[in-house]
């Protein structure tokens, strides 16, 4: 698990865990109205860089720091930020883990007021998420993000090729920062 600091928002940690050969990923999805305050869930084959998530996580305290959230809190906002298009629900089938998703990315926002114990939150994650925590890095979203469908949702067409990675993350980046301009 990484917690992280934006250092324009100083008061607001955010915590980000891995997993993978998740096994309950359907009953993580018929649970999400419970756990909907506590975390976000992404599905990793949307992510191909710790940079595109942490342009979601700024967008979204932006989006907080001058009252213009459109969900009801700062996890679903984070995962409504990774989207190109401002329609809710479409965010959310995309961007969202799915009942057959084997790896999936936890996001949860804290504030200064919180007390943040990782071992605390380590056995709550572990009791709601059954699968293998791994490091939350660009190596190991590598493994798991697909192109085609990444390139099919961010409309990039054929003529945008990309040299590796780092080009294809500026493009969604770029995406996520001008999307409600």
């Amino acid at each position: 698990m990484i917690v992280s600091t934006i250092p324009q928002f100083p008061d607001t940690k955010v915590s980000i865990s891995f997993f993978e050969q998740v096994g309950n990923a359907e009953e993580i999805r018929s649970k999400m109205s419970d756990l909907s305050t506590s975390f976000a869930f992404v599905d990793p084959k949307m992510i191909c860089s710790q940079e595109q998530i942490y342009s979601a996580i700024y967008k979204t305290l932006i989006e907080v720091n001058y009252n213009k959230m459109r969900t009801r809190n700062l996890n679903s906002e984070c995962v409504l930020c990774l989207s190109p298009t401002s329609n809710i629900s479409d965010a959310f089938q995309k961007f969202g883990i799915k009942d057959d998703s084997t790896e999936l990315i936890c996001l949860k926002f804290h504030n200064d007021t919180d007390n943040l114990n990782k071992e605390q939150l380590t056995t709550e994650l572990s009791s709601i998420v059954t699968g293998v925590e791994i490091e939350f890095n660009d190596k190991n979203l590598s493994k798991f993000y697909d192109e085609t469908l990444i390139r099919k949702i961010y409309k990039l067409n054929n003529q945008f090729k990309p040299k590796d990675v780092k080009d294809l993350s500026r493009a969604l980046v770029n995406a996520i920062q001008l999307r409600g301009i």
